[in-house]
């Protein structure tokens, strides 16, 4: 609705790692872009950035 084919207008000008992430409302991000997602948003992005960086974590 607001901004609409911006997010992937960006994906496809980036040369660097990327992924584009789609949030439905079904998951709670029906209220403009993902605010109503947050931890979803935040769970994403961090496993995204753990992938990339190929980031192992030891748990003590």
């Amino acid at each position: 609705m607001f901004f609409k084919g911006q997010p992937e207008l960006l994906f496809d000008h980036l040369t660097c790692p990327r992924t584009l992430m789609v949030f439905t409302a079904e998951e709670g991000a029906g209220a403009h872009c993902h605010p109503g997602a947050r931890r979803l948003t935040q769970a994403r992005i961090y496993d995204w950035l753990d992938d990339t960086l190929n980031v192992t974590t030891a748990i003590a």
